[in-house]
């Protein structure tokens, strides 16, 4: 039987999480949906697995939104590439905003993708399906234990 595929969503926006989650099962895709909800608790999530010997597993994929509270989305994505076996996940920054200076700011700060967030909840499923079927079943990413 194959693992699903792990995503971290880091979403401070309790309805937002809840659409995520329902677009997520909607969608039909297999994942293991872990939830953080905001910056440091990312941090803390993801660092937590490089200093305690893996207590849970390393998401294979990151949505990052923005608009975080105690660390900011650009703060996280900064931390991320700083560490070795976390800088090769991808992030998706999946966001309402489409300032061109956060997505500037962003991709400088190492984001792989910057989507704005889709208003209509079909048009979100669409997108979450494509994220799924890009960075998780065509890119070929490093393996867990890397």
């Amino acid at each position: 039987m194959k693992i699903p595929h792990t995503i971290l969503l880091v979403e401070d926006n309790p309805a937002d999480i809840i659409i995520t989650q329902r677009a997520m099962k909607e969608s039909g895709l297999e994942v293991n949906l872990v939830v953080v909800r905001d910056g440091q608790e990312a941090v803390e999530y993801l660092l937590g697995e490089l200093r305690s010997g893996n207590p849970h597993p390393r998401p294979d994929l990151i949505l990052l939104d923005l608009n975080l509270p105690r660390l900011a989305g650009h703060e996280v994505l900064e931390r991320i590439r700083q560490h070795n076996r976390l800088r090769a996940v991808p992030v998706v920054v999946l966001t309402t905003s489409n300032r061109q200076e956060d997505i500037e700011q962003m991709y400088r700060a190492g984001a792989n993708t910057y989507i704005q967030k889709p208003s209509e909840f079909g048009r979100f499923v669409e997108v979450l399906r494509t994220i799924h079927h890009y960075w998780l079943g065509t890119a070929l990413l490093p393996p867990r234990t890397t």
